[in-house]
């Protein structure tokens, strides 16, 4: 399987949940879209304006990012502004289930210095790979399949409805 989008933003270590979606704004909405509007409204002005303008976007961090608290809304200020994909060094616990919950591919590489801003770049799950625009490989991924099936097939909510639809359609 394949992704392929817009590196979006680059951002260094430790970007934390109040970056992503401010705290003040946590009790405002359930809907993604909300949240979508407001990410990094503090810390970033320009996101989600800039998500708007591609179809698949992926963020590029360094270590620890999504630390912080464990708001789930801000998975869904990325999920909602079409972020197919966040590649970082690393990510916290808590935050990574979110995503895995939530269907939004988190995917740990072993380097980003190869990937920036604005590149147009091929994540390459078959093959552990993040792929240039030309085919290069820029980075080796390091992913854990058995969650990252269940964030590819809509998160744990998507598996719950798989399950169902197929219980409900084989009459058990």
């Amino acid at each position: 399987m394949r992704l392929q989008g817009t590196v979006v933003r680059k951002f260094g270590n430790d970007i934390n949940t109040d970056f992503i979606i401010p705290a003040h704004l946590l009790q405002e909405s359930w809907e993604g879209s909300f949240f979508a509007e407001h990410a990094f409204e503090k810390y970033d002005r320009g996101f989600a304006a800039e998500c708007r303008k591609n179809g698949h976007n992926i963020v590029v961090a360094g270590e620890n990012f999504g630390c912080g608290s464990s708001r789930e809304q801000a998975v869904y200020a990325l999920k909602f502004n079409n972020v197919a994909a966040v590649i970082a060094l690393s990510f916290p616990d808590i935050f990574y289930r979110n995503a895995v919950n939530n269907g939004l591919p988190l995917i740990r590489a072993q380097s980003v210095d190869g990937i920036g801003q604005g590149h147009n770049i091929e994540i390459d799950l078959d093959n552990s790979a993040v792929l240039s625009q030309s085919g290069e490989r820029i980075s080796t991924l390091l992913l854990d399949s058995g969650e990252l099936e269940t964030v590819m097939r809509g998160g744990n909510l998507g598996l719950a409805r798989k399950r169902l639809t197929e219980r409900l359609s084989s009459g058990r």
